[in-house]
């Protein structure tokens, strides 16, 4: 009789003690919204559902409002401008100089912040308890995978993964059909011109690098130091490429196909020869937004006109 007292009573304990355990990971796993792990390496847990939102970079009010979140930005910087009602909110200083004063001001419970920006904004910010996520892309792949970042960071879940299924397949069209119909040996070389005067280009470990590769085509600044640099027209007319890709905004907004046509000396260059000159809207190309798949397809069309036009 003891012994079956004894045995209840050690079952009854380890029921308690195993509702005990449970009770605190529910309780743990209901004591925040979301816990991610941002571009910048930072474990962020977010305790609430972010009602009242701070966008540091186009890219990511872009991003925001593509996931259907736009109700909850309270502010963005100087030139997000996409979509246009974006141009109604509240900004707060640039990419790079983000207004710390207006950002409280605003209290935003998350401020989602870039590569750029300043450490010292993001320290300030959470020394105060405001949520930030750090986002910082590189390529394509990357893009995507920092809207999924976004959508865990604000609960538009659904939404993130219609997006970013849409972009993978996108993605997967252009570059299985740049798989099948072109060999290595016959990727045509591509320049973007970023800056008329100095002579400037996309160089390594940018989206228009990885875009360019994407589309099927050799960006002949690849190998080159740094980000952005500046090319000679002598190195420019050695490469000589079969695309010129550019952005009406590489010099005063005055950019156009007739007026690089028209350029002197660039009758030297095969691109210019064969009139391939394609002019693709710059915010396009240089956001981390859902509509850089739009400028891939620009891209291919360029890159690749007997395949995708």
């Amino acid at each position: 009789m003891k012994l079956r007292q004894i045995l209840i009573g050690l079952l009854l304990a380890a029921v308690f003690l195993a509702g005990c355990t449970a009770g605190v990971k529910t309780t743990y796993a209901e004591d925040y919204f979301a816990k991610v792990t941002d571009d910048l390496g930072r474990e962020v847990i977010i305790k609430e559902k972010p009602q009242r939102i701070i966008s540091l970079a186009p890219s990511h009010t872009e991003t925001l409002f593509a996931l259907e979140a736009g109700n909850r930005v309270v502010g963005v910087t100087e030139y997000a401008d996409y979509p246009k009602v974006v141009n109604e909110i509240d900004k707060v200083g640039t990419i790079k100089e983000p207004n710390v004063e207006k950002i409280i001001q605003l209290q935003p419970d998350l401020v989602l912040a870039a590569g750029i920006t300043p450490k010292e904004v993001i320290t300030r910010l959470n020394e105060l308890g405001i949520d930030v996520v750090g986002l910082n892309p590189t390529d394509v792949s990357e893009i995507i995978d920092s809207i999924s970042l976004i959508d865990k960071a604000t609960g538009q879940v659904e939404e993130a993964e219609i997006i970013t299924t849409e972009m993978r397949n996108r993605v997967e069209e252009i570059t299985e059909t740049v798989a099948k119909n072109v060999d290595e040996a016959q990727r045509p070389k591509v320049f973007y011109e970023i800056w008329k005067k100095p002579l400037y280009t996309a160089g390594p470990e940018t989206f228009i690098d990885d875009l360019i590769h994407l589309a099927g085509g050799i960006n002949i600044a690849h190998q080159a130091e740094g980000m952005w640099p500046q090319y000679s027209f002598e190195v420019l007319l050695a490469e000589n490429p079969e695309v010129y890709l550019a952005s009406s905004h590489s010099w005063k907004h005055q950019v156009s196909k007739e007026s690089i046509l028209q350029r002197e000396k660039f009758q030297e260059i095969k691109a210019i020869q064969n009139e391939r000159v394609y002019i693709i809207d710059q915010d396009i190309v240089n956001r981390a937004s859902p509509r850089i798949i739009t400028a891939l397809e620009k891209v291919a069309k360029a890159v690749h006109p007997e395949l995708f036009n």
